[in-house]
């Protein structure tokens, strides 16, 4: 099957912005600083509590406030997230289109808990890979459907094969139709939701993972799960293929050494995952003011992360960011950075369409038409 093309008319649509704030754990202590209100207001307040009436009306307050898609408070499950904000996101991949859900905040903030959770409070990833097989096992059509899994990393700036038990460095590939492809990458046909997170319980205990003061189980590497769904539309049109794409994204966390009493190997890895980062926030930030002000550079290729997840920012893709932030006084300036961050991703722009290409057809086929149209003559 040639490539697949998106063609018809493009569907400009807006970064979809939710922020999901995790509740005080029992090692933190401190006060609770952030609020929400109407499930759309974040409220972070001052962690001096010795400012006074004069100076808050003075503006000399820390207290910052924001308004974004979704927001949700420390008693939010995962499934309130995900019926909320990226539910109907799932449904368009099923049709064809891209989807791509990320999670961005600070190391500790509850990224990887919301991306992937827990047995009784299933993540973002779980919850969507339900979803579709869901969609396809209920779909009333004779189209045929193929479903297939890839998992990769992206530690120290190297790419890993998570489903490979002792994967190569990959690199990455400018495809001309394809768009970014990582060489080599392993896809595997599913045929269940169970299947996928089989590979992903497979992949996950392959990540690198360390222990630090602020996480005792913190991802050292960026992880993308990409879903591929292939239809072919047998009745209507059956030379015809559907692909809809769904990356989903667990950020490693942004981090400063003297909190995370780091050292040595520690250190680098999280000055490389910082470094990421950054590159991240600058194409975020390139993207904001491109909207506003017209054209601006975009550093993609600063980063193999940014690269990667060139389409969810500002391609062919329906896009959801999570911004995980943590309530604790102590962790304000990392929390107000995320939000600033998610506020920015607001102004971001996507064009989406569906992706639809033509199966081969077999050469005795332009045989038998070349023929008919020499007999027509």
């Amino acid at each position: 099957m040639p490539s697949i093309k998106a063609p018809g008319m493009k569907k400009a649509t807006t970064l979809t912005v939710a922020v999901k704030c995790r509740p005080l754990t029992e090692r933190e202590r401190g006060r609770d600083i952030v609020r929400v209100h109407d499930g759309k207001e974040v409220l972070v307040l001052d962690p001096d509590l010795s400012k006074d009436y004069l100076d808050r009306i003075q503006n000399r307050t820390k207290e910052k406030r924001y308004r974004f898609d979704h927001a949700f408070g420390p008693e939010s499950s995962n499934l309130d997230v995900y019926n909320k904000c990226i539910s109907s996101t799932i449904s368009g991949v099923v049709q064809g289109l891209n989807a791509t859900i990320f999670a961005y905040g600070s190391t500790g903030s509850g990224k990887t808990y919301t991306m992937v959770g827990t047995r009784d409070d299933p993540g973002l990833m779980v919850l969507s890979l339900h979803t579709i097989f869901e969609l396809i096992n209920k779909d009333s059509s004779s189209d045929e459907f193929e479903v297939n899994c890839s998992y990769l990393e992206v530690y120290n700036e190297v790419i890993y094969d998570l489903l490979e038990k002792s994967s190569a460095h990959l690199e990455l590939r400018e495809d001309p139709t394809q768009g970014i492809v990582v060489a080599g990458l392993r896809s595997i046909k599913v045929r269940s939701a169970d299947k996928i997170l089989e590979l992903l319980n497979l992949g996950n205990s392959r990540r690198k993972t360390e222990s630090t003061e602020a996480n005792a189980t913190s991802s050292r590497s960026h992880a993308v799960l990409e879903i591929t769904v292939k239809r072919r539309q047998k009745r209507k049109y059956p030379n015809q293929v559907m692909q809809g794409k769904l990356a989903l994204v667990d950020l490693a966390g942004s981090e400063r050494a003297s909190e995370t009493n780091s050292g040595g190997q520690k250190l680098r890895d999280g000055a490389n995952i910082n470094r990421s980062l950054l590159a991240l926030a600058n194409c975020i930030n390139a993207l904001g003011k491109q909207q506003k002000k017209g054209l601006a550079y975009v550093p993609y290729r600063n980063s193999k992360l940014t690269r990667i997840l060139k389409d969810g920012l500002s391609g062919n893709s329906q896009t959801v960011m999570v911004a995980a932030v943590s309530p604790a006084d102590c962790q304000y300036h990392h929390t107000v950075n995320t939000l600033k961050y998610a506020n920015r991703a607001k102004e971001i722009k996507t064009h989406i369409q569906k992706n639809i290409g033509t199966v081969d057809t077999h050469v005795s086929d332009y045989q038998r038409m070349i023929e008919s149209l020499q007999v027509s003559f």
